[in-house]
């Protein structure tokens, strides 16, 4: 089952039913009426199996797709922005451009956000955050003294008085580049358009961040809005491994019932996903203490 409905903040619970009805009290929950029934919308939970989904761990997954839940509107917020974000850019179709592109091999579906047919470049678009876009550029820093000529006043860890002032400055380092499972999902929408006999020159992700333009992003050294980064290319072979075992391990805890294995600790940010992120955190055995992992 997919989620089934939405918490208030005291705890208490309202269907999806009832709020496309009008039935929820959008002052104690916190949110307008179309704002809520958009945050409803669930895919058919007799789907075939998505990209996005298989890269998640297969518990999490799995308990999505068979158990009925309720969720925190809160926590639906960035993605109905990214939704907001994508119909936006849907509107410019045209002959050189594939847009949210449908696809689907081996039971496998996935929709490609942009594809350029002249350049052969595939793009993703993300919202997200400076900590993740600071991982994706690898951004990283050296001491340099300070361009004003400004040095220091009193001796102290930073330096001895009158030793130049020493300040940040950013850099990009590929070698620490972590595009986690951003960079798996482009490359099977990649492999996908391959099999589609569609070529793939290059890939992107085009990064919008969150906190643009605040202290927490400049001290992370990032001084852009927007940003357009290289995905890596993965092995074909690396990617149908990686894929069709996630797919088959789904498919047969459905059919059979059996509770997956946990969560790996990638998959769950080492246990944070676990503590505050994942919807389905207070019904898994492995989290709840019913069961040990």
């Amino acid at each position: 089952m997919p989620a089934v409905g939405f918490l208030y903040p005291n705890g208490d619970k309202v269907s999806f039913e009832d709020v496309r009805e009008g039935n929820v009290d959008i002052l104690k929950i916190g949110m307008s009426l179309p704002t809520l029934i958009e945050m409803s919308k669930e895919r058919d939970p007799n789907r075939l199996p998505s990209t996005t989904e298989l890269l998640v761990g297969t518990c999490e997954a799995y308990l999505k797709r068979t158990k009925e839940y309720y969720i925190d509107p809160q926590d639906r917020a960035f993605s109905l922005a990214g939704t907001m974000h994508h119909a936006k850019l849907e509107q410019y179709e045209d002959d050189r451009h594939l847009l949210e592109e449908k696809l689907e091999l081996w039971n496998i579906t996935g929709i490609a956000d942009l594809y350029d047919k002249e350049s052969k470049m595939l793009l993703d678009y993300k919202n997200t955050g400076s900590y993740k876009c600071a991982k994706l550029l690898g951004m990283t820093y050296r001491l340099v003294p300070d361009p004003s000529g400004a040095k220091y006043k009193s001796s102290g860890k930073w330096g001895k008085k009158g030793s130049p002032k020493m300040v940040k400055q950013w850099y990009r380092d590929e070698g620490l580049a972590d595009f986690g499972d951003w960079a798996w999902q482009i490359n099977w929408y990649r492999y996908l358009l391959n099999k589609a006999d569609y070529e793939v020159d290059s890939m992107y992700i085009q990064v919008t961040l969150r906190d643009a333009g605040l202290a927490v992003a400049r001290d992370r050294g990032l001084d852009k809005n927007i940003y357009l980064i290289e995905v890596p290319k993965y092995d074909d072979e690396v990617l149908e491994h990686k894929f069709l075992k996630a797919r088959d391990e789904l498919l047969r805890a459905i059919e059979t019932g059996n509770l997956p294995q946990k969560c790996s600790n990638e998959q769950t940010w080492n246990g944070r996903k676990c503590q505050s992120y994942c919807d389905v955190r207070y019904l898994c055995p492995y989290n709840n203490g019913s069961i040990n992992g």
